[in-house]
C-alpha cells in the first residue's frame, strides 16, 4: 500500500479559435504592432495574412 497522495490537476483551459495559436510550435503567439510572434520558436506572421 502507498502513502503517496495525488494531487488533483486543473483541467487544461479551453483552445481557443482566434488564430494565435503558432502553426510551428502550438503555443500561444502574441500580438506586437502588426506583427504576430511566437515567443517560443520564434515564428512569425503579419496581422494581414490569412
Amino acid at each position: 500500500m502507498s502513502n503517496r497522495r495525488t494531487i488533483p490537476q486543473a483541467p487544461a483551459p479551453p483552445k481557443r479559435d482566434d488564430g494565435l495559436d503558432c502553426e510551428i510550435c502550438g503555443n500561444r503567439m502574441h500580438e506586437r504592432s502588426c506583427k504576430i510572434i511566437c515567443r517560443n520558436c520564434g515564428f512569425t506572421r503579419d496581422c494581414s495574412d490569412p
